[in-house]
């Protein structure tokens, strides 16, 4: 996996969320679902945070090698990141269907 996919699937996960109103996430929540390594998952929220498109608080210290971090929305720029198959892809690396999401991790959303 690269920093760029890692951060799309994420991404997509907190958008899935955020559409049926679940709004807040956390380094804990990431870390349970993903069962990825610490490293892995903060190289991809560093990503997301420097593209600025979540809105979130990072905290001093971390969990497990995590970073401690909550999510509490996605910025305009974010949805019409994902919602824009073009922009999506070339941001980070490969296609989405939204009707049909699925992760690296195993997960699958319809």
């Amino acid at each position: 996996m690269t920093i760029q996919k890692d951060a799309g699937e994420i991404l997509l996960y907190i958008y899935k969320n955020y559409t049926e109103g679940i709004s807040d996430c956390n380094n804990h929540k990431i870390t349970e679902d993903t069962k990825w390594e610490s490293h892995r998952i903060n190289n991809a929220m560093d990503y997301l945070y420097d593209l600025n498109i979540l809105k979130m608080k990072k905290t001093m210290g971390n969990t497990n090698g995590v970073y401690n971090f909550f999510i509490y929305g996605i910025n305009p720029e974010g949805i019409n990141m994902v919602e824009d198959q073009q922009e999506f892809k070339r941001r980070f690396g490969f296609t989405v269907n939204l009707g049909f999401i699925s992760y690296s991790w195993g997960a699958e959303e319809r």
